[in-house]
C-alpha cells in the first residue's frame, strides 16, 4: 500500500475544570463503554455504507454481518479488530479493500508504526480513551505534543469519528491545556497484531 498525504484536522476548544478521567466513578466508567461501544458501532455502519457503495461488499449479507460484529463487540477476543478485519478476513482481499478505501481518503500511511511505543501514560490518564480503541481497533500513536494527537487504524474512515469522539472527551479534562489537531493515519494490517499486543497487553492475538 502506498503512501498517501492526508489528515484530519479538528481543534479542540478550550478546556474547563472537570473530574480526572482516571479517577471517574464506576457508574462513569460503565457510561463512558457503551459511549466506546456506541461510536464502534458507527464506525462499523458508515464503513459498511461506503463499501456498499463501491460495490466492495455482497449487499445480500452486509447487514447480518454488520449485526454479527455488532453482538460481538467487546469480547476479549475480538479487542483490537475492527469491522473490516472482521468483513475480510483474507489478507489479499483485505489489502485490496484498503487500497481502495485509502484512494478515497488519502492519508499517510505508516509503516514504521509498530516501532513506536504505546502513550501509556496517556492511556492512564484517558481510560475512557483506551477502551474506545480497544473497541473500534484503533490506537493513539503520538500524544506527547500538547497541540496534536496522532490516532491509527487500518482502516481509513475511523479518522473522522474517533477525532470528533476525543474531542469531546478531552474537551473537559483540566490537564488539556491548549487546543489540539487531530490526525489519523493507516497502519498496514501485517503490523497490526504486533501492535494489539503492545498497545493493549493481550497476549492471546494471533
Amino acid at each position: 500500500m502506498k503512501s498517501n498525504v492526508g489528515g484530519i484536522r479538528l481543534k479542540l476548544g478550550t478546556a474547563v475544570d472537570s473530574q480526572p478521567a482516571a479517577q471517574l466513578p464506576y457508574d462513569q466508567q460503565k457510561t463512558g463503554h457503551v459511549r466506546a461501544r456506541v461510536l464502534a458501532t458507527r464506525i462499523a455502519a458508515h464503513t459498511v455504507k461506503v463499501l456498499l457503495e463501491g460495490e466492495m461488499l455482497d449487499p445480500a449479507s452486509a447487514s447480518d454481518q454488520l449485526r454479527n460484529y455488532e453482538s460481538n463487540l467487546g469480547k476479549e477476543l475480538n479487542i483490537g479488530q475492527c469491522i473490516l478485519r472482521f468483513l475480510f478476513p483474507d489478507e489479499g482481499r483485505l489489502a485490496m479493500v484498503l487500497r481502495w478505501l485509502n484512494s478515497q481518503a488519502n492519508l499517510h500511511v505508516w509503516e514504521i508504526a509498530h516501532r513506536i511505543p504505546p502513550p501509556e501514560n496517556f492511556y492512564k490518564a484517558h481510560p475512557s480513551i483506551l477502551e474506545a480503541c480497544k473497541l473500534c481497533g484503533a490506537v493513539v500513536l503520538d500524544a506527547s505534543s500538547p497541540s496534536t494527537l496522532t490516532t491509527g487504524s487500518i482502516n481509513p474512515l475511523a479518522g473522522g469519528f474517533l477525532a470528533r469522539w476525543m474531542q469531546t472527551e478531552l474537551e473537559y479534562d483540566p490537564g488539556e491545556m491548549r487546543p489540539r489537531f487531530f490526525f489519523h493515519v493507516v497502519i498496514p494490517p501485517r503490523l497490526w497484531t504486533g501492535i494489539i499486543r503492545s498497545h493493549f497487553r493481550y497476549d492471546h492475538v494471533i
